[in-house]
Order: structure tokens, then C-alpha cells, then sequence
């Protein structure tokens, strides 16, 4: 029998548990701790009273309380000793002085016993008070017998000496249970009140944790939103201008270097985008997509990301059954594609060359009981899709995953990356209602998992069966002008130049009060107004606008993603969103569906 099965039947017999709560098991040490100091300071007392007053014929038993005291002296202060061995030692050193005393003073010494089961229940557990209760009666009973045959209650020829201490006995076991039981209970649902409190600290951190992290991201979202909006009519600026001098410079010379500023601009417009993505503001409009069929249309492209020796595995739970979500193909596609290149960018050049490298992506419908939606504080009431990511990868320290999500914040090498792509992906998960959450373990690989809510039922009916909306007949646009507003003036002269040289009338004005004006004196035939403007908004111009000319068109020109105070009424009536920065072929192909 080795040394392990040895100490593991030790501790079966014993009936130790093999984990106990680390608060409680403070407490029993601090309880037993404080029961042997109150013994041998009581102790100590006692034997300085007997020997003031020494009492005839007690010779031994003040012998042995000596001998118990400096015992109890010994396991008190004795060093390297485990709590479980410590009162093991004081329970039965506790019995056999018991033994002791019963068997100079008879029954006086059951209180002693009677402190032994109870001592159990609350310095180790319910099961070794059970155990000491059973030891303590059968130990009350033999010794009964042994050393008091001839004591009796009553008539001595009442009861047999049998009958006598199976009474005693059956007394005894009775008020013992129930204080043996009392504390032990007592314990056992302290113990678990000790363990739903930590798990409740535990959960409440980690939302701490995760609100923190929300109100921060939130913040910088915040900011990012107002650097985009300016940063775009910059953007809109430079790029119309660029285009008007190129058509009246079209030198090639001139040309190619005007090409490169478009370029840049695009490059530019492109950051901004991913700018507006992470804080949460989609720059484009939702629809019902299935996301199975997104997966499958990407994966030829997300293998075309791996490098030589990797391998891309796609599982879809249920390919048969479409994955229906309202959102825009375009966003999931660019967080499937940010998530593929950092897991790609996990996959060291060791693993590749051994072909050990794989990417795996799953989709899968989420559990309403799953730990996930309570994780990222999601409404368990609804019903959502899984996407996985998952590299056998180098893994993600914990010191990183915290900061994964930041704008900017990357760990490649400078010039590598622009620390945007897990942010913009954070950012368009979090504004179609989902979240996503990492788990990394370093040098095992990562899961970035994201959560996306699935369209209702009624909204797929309705998304597959309503027919187009019919709209009027605009009028000539040679008949009456464009109403155009801008606050920009850059952008405002930009716009009415391009719309003056392809032969539209323009009445161009710089504020909303101003366009109030104009639309109180003439009809027009388009408006294209900014959103962002001192004093009243493009959206409730556009009301403004509507209650005067109810068919009127309008292009609304935004720079900030998303405008939550564009209703639904107003944005299918013949409106179209003109994101900022725009090109002179945007502004006109969206002149172009409109007229």
C-alpha cells in the first residue's frame, strides 16, 4: 500500500472532505485557537486553587489535569501542525481524559464527554461530531458498566446496572445530538453562505470589471465620434476639391498626382469608418442577411488570408436551416476578416512548418441557459447566434486581453497594424445589440467568440414577403432648383459648384434657419441637407421640409455613422443616406436614384 492510498484511506475513515472553504476554515482555526487558550488560561486558574485550597484525596486528579494542561500546552503551541491534525489531537485528548476523570468521580465527568461530539461538529464537521458522538456513547456505556455497575437511579432494585446505563446512554446521545447537530448545521450553512458570497464578489468584480470596461470604451467611442465627424468634412473637402481641379487640369502629370491625393483621402475615409464602427456607429443600413450564407460566401477569401501549412476548418451547426440577423453583410465581413487576421497573425512559423497551424470558425445557435449571455449582459429572454474564431496559436497573455479592445492598441510592430480591427469589431458587434468575449491560453491557442441576436420570427415573415414600397414621380428637375445646406462653407461652395457645372439649379444657404426661409418662398425639387449643423439638426429639417412638400426628396449628409433620430417613415420615404466623405460620383448617383 503506497504512502497516497494510505493518507487517502485515513481520510475516509476520518470522513475529511478533500476541499474545504478557505473563510470558514479560518474561523475553525480561530475557534480552536481560542478554545485552548481559554482551556489552559482556565486551566492554570483551577490549578492555582486546588493547590490554595487542596481538597483531601485528590492527589491524582490534580496529576492529571497537570499532565492534560501541558499536553493541551504542547498541541496549542506546537509549530508545523495542520488545523485538521491539530483538533483531531485536542478532540481525543479531550476523550481520554474523559476516560480519566470517569473513572475517579464517576458520572460528574459527562459534561467533559459531552463537549467532545460538539467540539467535533465545530472544529472540523458534521460528520466527525457524528463520529465522536458514536465513540462518546459507546465509551458511556462500557465504562459505565466497567467502573459504576452498582449506581442506579431510584430503588436500587429498580433497574439493572444494564438498564441503568442504556438510559443514561439513550439521555446522553439525546441532548448530545442535538447540540452536535445544532453546530454542525450551523457551520454547514455558514460554509455555504461563505461560498455564495464569494461567488457573488466573484461575479459582481467581474461585471465591475466589464462595466469599466464598457464605460471606457464607450468614452473613447464618444470621442472618436466627434474626431470623425470633423475629420470628415475635412475629408469631403479635400477630396471635392482635388476632383474639381482635376477636371480642369487634366494633364496627366497633374492627373496621377491628383489620383494619389484621392487615394490617401480614401485611405483616410476608410480609418474614419473603422473609427465610427468602433464606437458603435454603422455607417451603413441593416437588413435580414443569413449569416451561414455570409460565412460560406467569405470562406474562400478568409483561406486566401492563410499563411502556407495552415488550415481553415468552417462548421455551421445547421447548414439547412438559415441563420437569419439584422444587420449589414458588409460589417460581419469585416469581423469575420478581423478576427481571421488576428488569428493568423497567432500562428507562429514553427507550428506552420509542422502543419500543425489551424483556424477554425464555427456558428451555432447560443443556449438561453448559457453562461455567455450573462457574462457580456446579454438579455436571455431573445435568442442568439454564436461565431467562433478559434487558432491553436501562440495564445494571448492576460495582461492583453484586457486591453484587446482598445482603439489603437495593438502588439504589433510599429507600421504593422493600425490597432483598429478588434475595436471596429467590438464596436459593430456591440451596435447590432451582441458582444464578443476572448478566453487565451498561452501557447494552446484563443476564442474569440461573438453573440449576435437572431431576427424574430415575424420579422423574417415580413422581411421575405413585403413587396417593394412604390414611390412618385418626381418632379423636373428643370423646373425647380436644389435646396442645398451645408454649415461648412468649403463644402457648401464644393457641392453647389459640382451641381452648377452638371446643370442643376441650386439655392445654396449655411444654416437650417436659413433653408426654413427658402422653403417658406419656393417648392424644390431635392434637399440636401447636412446633419450636423449648429442650432437644428438635418432630420428635423427634413421634417420641416415634409410637412411643406409631404414627397419632397432629400439627401441627408452625415458624417457620424448611424442617426438615431432618423425614424423609419422618414428614412423609406425617399431618402437616401450620403455618407461623409463623398465623392462629386457619390453625390450625383445619389441625385441619380432619387430623381
Amino acid at each position: 500500500m503506497t504512502r497516497d492510498s494510505l493518507l487517502q484511506m485515513l481520510r475516509l475513515v476520518l470522513l475529511l472532505p478533500e476541499n474545504r472553504d478557505a473563510g470558514l476554515l479560518q474561523w475553525r482555526i480561530s475557534i480552536l485557537r481560542s478554545i485552548q487558550l481559554a482551556t489552559l488560561t482556565l486551566g492554570a486558574l483551577t490549578m492555582i486553587a486546588h493547590t490554595q485550597f487542596p481538597i483531601p484525596d485528590q492527589t491524582l486528579i490534580l496529576v492529571a489535569d497537570a499532565l492534560t494542561l501541558l499536553c493541551l500546552a504542547a498541541l496549542t503551541f506546537a509549530p508545523q501542525l495542520s488545523h485538521q491534525i491539530r483538533a483531531w489531537l485536542f478532540l481525543f485528548l479531550i476523550y481520554f481524559f474523559w476516560f480519566w476523570m470517569f473513572s475517579q468521580v464517576d458520572v460528574v465527568s459527562i459534561i467533559y464527554l459531552l463537549s467532545v461530539p460538539v467540539f467535533a461538529a465545530m472544529l472540523v464537521s458534521l460528520r466527525a461530531g457524528i463520529i465522536m458522538l458514536t465513540l462518546a456513547c459507546v465509551g458511556l456505556f462500557v465504562m459505565g458498566l466497567t467502573y459504576s455497575p452498582d449506581f442506579v437511579i431510584g430503588a436500587a432494585e429498580a433497574m439493572s446496572p444494564l438498564q441503568t446505563w442504556s438510559m443514561m446512554v439513550v439521555n446522553f446521545a439525546f441532548c448530545a445530538t442535538l447540540l452536535t447537530l445544532a453546530c454542525g448545521v450551523l457551520l454547514n450553512r455558514l460554509e455555504l453562505a461563505l461560498a455564495l458570497r464569494r461567488q457573488a464578489e466573484e461575479r459582481s468584480r467581474e461585471l465591475t470589471q466589464h462595466m469599466q470596461q464598457m464605460e471606457k470604451l464607450q468614452a473613447v467611442g464618444t470621442l472618436a465620434s466627434g474626431v470623425a465627424h470633423d475629420f470628415n468634412n475635412i475629408l469631403t473637402i479635400i477630396m471635392s476639391l482635388t476632383e474639381a481641379v482635376k477636371d480642369q487640369h487634366p494633364a496627366p502629370a497633374a492627373t496621377k498626382q491628383l489620383d494619389q491625393v484621392l487615394l490617401a483621402s480614401e485611405r483616410g475615409r476608410d480609418i474614419v469608418r473603422q473609427m465610427l464602427m468602433f464606437s458603435r456607429q454603422s455607417l451603413s443600413g441593416r437588413e435580414l442577411i443569413d449569416l451561414n450564407n455570409v460565412l460560406t460566401q467569405m470562406e474562400p477569401l478568409l483561406r486566401a488570408q492563410l499563411p502556407a501549412g495552415a488550415r481553415l476548418q468552417v462548421c455551421i451547426e445547421d447548414a439547412s436551416t438559415p441563420c437569419w440577423i439584422n444587420a449589414n453583410a458588409s460589417e460581419i465581413q469585416q469581423v469575420l476578416m478581423n478576427l481571421t487576421s488576428n488569428a493568423v497573425l497567432a500562428l507562429t512559423p514553427d507550428r506552420q512548418a509542422a502543419a500543425d497551424a489551424q483556424i477554425t470558425i464555427s456558428v451555432a445557435a447560443l443556449n438561453p441557459d448559457d453562461a455567455l449571455l450573462t457574462k457580456l449582459s446579454l438579455d436571455s429572454n431573445k435568442s442568439y447566434a454564436s461565431v467562433t474564431v478559434h487558432d491553436n496559436g501562440v495564445g494571448i497573455p492576460p495582461a492583453v486581453i484586457s486591453r484587446l479592445f482598445e482603439p489603437f492598441f495593438t502588439t504589433r510592430e510599429p507600421g504593422e497594424g493600425t490597432g483598429l480591427g478588434l475595436a471596429s469589431s467590438h464596436g459593430i458587434i456591440s451596435a447590432l445589440g451582441g458582444g464578443i468575449n476572448v478566453t487565451s491560453e498561452v501557447g494552446i491557442g484563443s476564442d474569440f467568440r461573438f453573440v449576435l441576436p437572431l431576427a424574430a420570427p415575424t420579422d423574417v415573415v415580413t422581411e421575405t414577403d413585403a413587396a417593394s414600397p412604390t414611390t412618385t414621380s418626381p418632379r423636373p428637375i428643370d423646373q425647380l432648383p436644389i435646396l442645398l445646406v451645408d454649415d461648412e462653407p468649403l463644402i457648401l461652395g464644393t457641392a453647389r459648384a459640382i451641381l452648377e457645372h452638371m446643370g442643376y439649379p441650386v439655392t445654396a444657404v449655411s444654416s437650417a434657419a436659413d433653408a426654413r426661409a427658402a422653403l417658406a418662398e419656393q417648392e424644390f425639387a431635392l434637399v440636401i441637407t447636412d446633419f450636423s449643423m449648429p442650432g437644428e439638426n438635418g432630420v428635423s429639417l427634413i421634417r420641416h421640409a415634409r410637412a411643406l412638400q409631404p414627397d419632397i426628396p432629400v439627401i441627408l449628409v452625415s458624417g457620424l455613422g448611424q442617426i438615431d433620430e432618423l425614424d423609419d417613415d422618414t428614412a423609406a420615404n425617399r431618402l437616401v443616406m450620403l455618407p461623409k466623405p463623398y465623392k462629386k460620383q457619390d453625390l450625383l448617383n445619389a441625385i441619380e436614384r432619387l430623381l
